[in-house]
């Protein structure tokens, strides 16, 4: 096979190093971009960094309003509590003898991360020289431990131990879980009424019951550890009218060293000078970067603010008009990347609370009057079931023709899950019996 020259075409896209780091920086959050200049500050001798001495005593929650110091200790108290401690601390409550209790306690370690015993409890303790009957004893007082359902080997077992803890008892719910569960499979009800001599109704309910039940029992005491955020941007009401200010006190202070760099230059060989010209473009993009990234973030939230003006007056979420990340674009002259990269991760403090910026970009639906958000369409879709005859609740498809006489246009599908978003049961939920 012969060697020969040939012509090709291609089409590639560059990016050059300073645009590369500016769209970095546009999508980081103050606490990354803080995580990322003082990264950039050990690789770069001529970036000097002083970290803000402004300090806060208000920790922000994300998706909440600011809680108080004394709060925020108590959460993450609550938070860095394993549910196997919260465990160990309730059974060392009770009056048990050394052996056994040292058995439960290697159970509760034992546990999965769902609150189930994957492993058979004569395996795990059979070195503690325990007869059956005492191993079955440690087993029941991990069972008997709060939450209801922990330390079953199950789900048919964890859904009956939270039954045998219900008040007042369900005989039928517990008969149907510990001899019929396979039942469950075929759902044939009437089948299975016959067959427990009862009637199909008392079957259903009994059903209903167990399917109220919590397939992880920890859930409720595994709480996630409350998430801290720091604000970017925010926004306020002062005198009427509405203040937007970007959150960069935060953000450690960067600047060039040119005093150094000129100096280093003049005593330095071909190979250092080569150096010393890269490191000053690199801390010279990096200044760029983050003042491009400041100027975008506050035309963004500017305009964000404008649009949702009676939001921020109010604080009612029906007062959020549509907009797009689309529209910001067009109105900013940028792609709609940009403005993707500018909302993501970004948090907005308002005086109703802190929120991801995200939530103000709002889906619409056009109107015979221009366009609604979806939280006006909810919001319409609450007054109106909050005034049916409860004897003969609306149905989807009559809340989607009232809507459209409001010159709210909306299908009977996009009805239904804007009710159920907004916690609305069915109307053979709401229908109340004659």
């Amino acid at each position: 096979m012969g060697l020969a020259l040939v012509q090709k075409q291609s089409l590639k896209l560059k990016m050059a190093p300073a645009l590369y780091q500016s769209v970095t920086l546009l999508q980081f959050n103050n606490e990354e971009l803080s995580q990322y200049i003082h990264e950039k500050a050990l690789e770069n001798p001529l970036l000097h960094v002083e970290d803000s001495d402004f300090r806060t005593d208000r920790p922000y929650t994300a998706g909440d309003g600011v809680k108080s110091t004394t709060e925020v200790i108590e959460e993450t108290v609550a938070g860095t509590s394993d549910f196997r401690e919260l465990l160990h601390r309730d059974l060392h409550q009770l009056r048990l003898n050394k052996k056994v209790m040292a058995a439960a306690d290697v159970l509760i370690d034992c546990l999965n991360d769902n609150g189930y015993l994957d492993e058979d409890p004569e395996n795990l303790l059979g070195r503690f020289g325990l007869d059956s009957a005492a191993i079955e004893k440690a087993l029941a007082q991990v069972q008997s431990l709060e939450p209801a359902g922990v330390g079953a080997r199950s789900l048919a077992e964890c859904l009956l131990l939270q039954l045998k803890k219900k008040a007042p008892r369900l005989p039928l719910a517990e008969l149907i879980l510990s001899d019929y569960c396979d039942r469950f499979l075929t759902g044939d009800w009437a089948e299975l009424a016959d067959m427990l001599g009862t009637t199909e109704k008392a079957v259903l309910d009994a059903v209903a019951a167990i399917r109220s039940l919590s397939p992880v029992p920890v859930s409720a005491i595994q709480a996630d550890r409350p998430h801290y955020v720091v604000p970017d941007v925010t926004i306020g009401v002062h005198d009427g009218r509405i203040v937007c200010e970007l959150e960069d006190r935060f953000l450690p202070k960067v600047s060039v060293d040119r005093q150094d760099y000129e100096q280093y230059l003049k005593t330095s060989d071909s190979e250092t000078k080569r150096y010393l010209h890269e490191k000053i473009e690199e801390a010279t993009w990096l200044l760029a970067g983050v003042s491009k990234r400041k100027q975008t973030i506050m035309m963004l939230a500017e305009m964000m603010a404008e649009r949702q003006k009676r939001y921020f007056m109010t604080g009612e979420k029906e007062h959020l008009q549509p907009f797009t990340m689309k529209t910001a674009a067009e109105r900013l002259s940028v792609h709609e990347s940009t403005v993707s990269r500018a909302v993501a991760n970004k948090y907005v403090q308002t005086p109703y609370g802190l929120f991801p910026l995200k939530n103000f970009f709002v889906r619409g639906i056009k109107t015979d009057r221009g366009g609604a958000s979806v939280f006006h369409i909810q919001s319409r879709i609450r007054y109106l079931i909050e005034r049916e005859n409860r004897r003969n609740p609306l149905s989807d498809q009559r809340l989607a023709g009232l809507l459209a006489e409001e010159g709210l246009r909306c299908s009977r599908r996009a009805v239904t899950k804007y009710r159920r978003a907004c916690g609305i049961g069915s109307t053979v939920e709401r229908r109340l019996s004659k």
